[in-house]
């Protein structure tokens, strides 16, 4: 069987009929390779073959007619601030995500397995996993990246101590971490780990000198295509060409200019003015105003795991009744939002696995369909007293509009909601120390991986330390049995069990796919590509 040439679901297809060698990977230039059908082995390339081109490309727009152009600076307008420069810290840190860092593997526009800094791998049964790295990669310092950095990054990835949070649990899957050579790692855990290519998806090689060195808080020293040249915190960061990127030719721009904005409002003012190429993120009513508009190509990340949910304190009473969770979730018009407020951009769902992914379930799609007479026989049934609470969120159109609408509905059968803006700050420490009386309203992520690695990593879900003070022993099994499952369909069983318990325990409740991974960009920006880690790629974007 030839290595990295295997979709998810070829993937899943081989672990059911007892064959396993998986991966989960880039964007990258052509199709990659299908699966060969269970079983069956190819011999027109040898072991360690690619499984395609190793062009990081765009993903999600056509081809140009005309030749790209070199050179050029592209303004990219950037809605908060770029919180710091650490590659494993993922909350606002754009400038390593446009493309100063590298990861160890990407996923391409259909969620296929693809090289990126390893160029192939091999695994028989996920308890190990041999990645064989490209040769001749160097850091912007000039100094060539070997499997020692690698594996560098993976230890420091596990270490509770770094801001990794999202990642530490899976990085320390791997307690053995072999290079055998320069070019070589070997990845060994205890059990089956089928979900490694998520996390490969998320690390970003990083310089130890670097990270271990003074500056490490205010220098950044990658692999990708973009070198930091400079930084002003809560002001721009600058980026420019890597010359000597281990892709040949690339990138056509020769710098990124990332001015921050603390208004969404004044950053798209900003770029109909002509003063910026793109807006990231623009406030969604933005996104429905210029999506018709010739002069600007508006763009939702494909790739997007990002879902709007809505969370309850069950550490406050009564909202430790699950019957008035219940209540609570038939009250969502999730339709009218996407229909109004999401201009028809999204759909909606009360889970938040898109089509492609095992836990898709089509029949439980109308679980929570609005529903007011439900709702209000739920409260009856509950026997509780709810006194009036407050729906805190960090301002935005689409939280507001969504609160504005859950409010007026929720009225309707005899719940008084009181809506509360908080600043980030104080969001922040209200819905992780669950000091709020109420409902909150957040996005989320990581729902396009592996369902038990969106639920394990997601702080809205994560079933031990989850938002909502919500613990379940059935929750933690079925979690921890799923992420170590290679057989299809006892792994979409147990999907299902999941499935089934989120929607019963209501103690979240799934709105609708956000818009927050998106862009507006005028006309003359060419060659954008969107990842699935979230952000757009600029290795081929070019301006006419």
């Amino acid at each position: 069987m030839r290595d990295g040439e295997l979709t998810r679901r070829g993937a899943l297809r081989l672990m059911a009929g007892g064959t396993a060698g998986a991966v989960l990977g880039a964007c990258v230039s052509g199709t990659a390779p299908s699966s060969p059908p269970a079983g069956s082995t190819d011999a027109s390339k040898p072991a360690g073959t690619p499984a395609a081109a190793v062009s990081i490309s765009t993903t999600t727009a056509a081809r140009p007619e005309v030749a790209p152009k070199t050179g050029g600076t592209l303004k990219q307008g950037y809605f908060m601030d770029i919180v710091n420069l650490d590659p494993q810290y993922k909350v606002g840190n754009d400038a390593t995500w446009i493309g100063v860092y590298d990861r160890i593997t990407a996923y391409d526009s259909q969620l296929q397995p693809q090289p990126m800094l390893a160029e192939s791998w091999d695994t028989d049964d996920f308890t190990s996993i041999k990645l064989n790295l490209r040769k001749g990669v160097q850091f912007h310092s000039g100094r060539e990246m070997t499997s020692d950095d690698v594996k560098y990054t993976l230890v420091r990835t596990a270490d509770p101590k770094v801001a990794a949070a999202q990642y530490t649990g899976m990085a320390q899957w791997f307690p053995t971490i072999e290079t055998p050579d320069k070019y070589t790692v070997i990845l060994r855990s205890d059990q089956p780990r089928p979900t490694v290519f998520d996390l490969l998806e998320f690390i970003q090689v990083g310089d130890k000198t670097t990270l271990e060195g003074p500056d490490a808080k205010t220098t950044a020293v990658g692999t990708g295509p973009f070198r930091l040249a400079e930084w002003v915190p809560g002001d721009h960061a600058t980026l420019a060409k890597n010359s000597s990127y281990w892709q040949s030719g690339k990138p056509y721009l020769d710098s990124i200019q990332i001015p921050v904005f603390r208004d969404q409002v004044a950053m798209v003012t900003t770029l109909e003015a002509g003063q910026i190429d793109i807006a990231r993120p623009p406030a969604l009513v933005d996104l429905v105003r210029l999506q018709k508009d010739a002069n600007y190509q508006v763009s939702i990340n494909p790739q997007t795991g990002g879902y709007n949910v809505t969370g309850v304190n069950l550490t406050k009473p009564p909202f430790d009744n699950k019957l008035l969770r219940q209540a609570l979730n038939y009250a969502i018009d999730r339709q009218r939002y996407a229909d109004t407020i999401a201009g028809g951009l999204v759909h909606a769902n009360p889970l938040p696995w898109p089509a492609y992914s095992p836990a898709y379930e089509p029949a439980k799609l109308n679980a929570y369909a609005f529903d007011l007479d439900k709702a209000r026989s739920l409260l009856q049934q509950s026997g509780v007293s709810v006194p009036e609470f407050d729906y805190v969120v960090t301002p935005g159109s689409e939280a507001d509009g969504f609160g504005q609408i859950y409010q007026a509905d929720l009225a309707r059968i005899g719940l008084k909601m009181n809506l509360k803006d908080m600043d980030s700050a104080t969001w922040v420490d209200q819905v992780n120390h669950r000091l709020w009386f109420g409902v909150y309203w957040a996005p989320v992520t990581y729902a396009h991986l592996s369902p038990s690695t969106a639920l394990i990593n997601g702080k809205a879900f994560n079933p031990q330390l989850n938002n909502s003070g919500f613990t379940s022993d059935t929750y933690v099994q079925l979690m921890n049995d799923a992420a170590k499952e290679t057989d299809v369909a006892k792994q979409r069983a147990l999907y299902s069990q999941m499935n089934d318990l989120l929607l019963d325990e209501s103690f979240v409740a799934f709105v609708a796919p956000t818009t927050s991974s998106s862009y507006i960009a005028r006309s003359n920006v060419q060659g954008i590509a969107w990842t699935a880690h979230e952000s757009p790629w600029y290795t081929e974007a070019w301006l006419k």
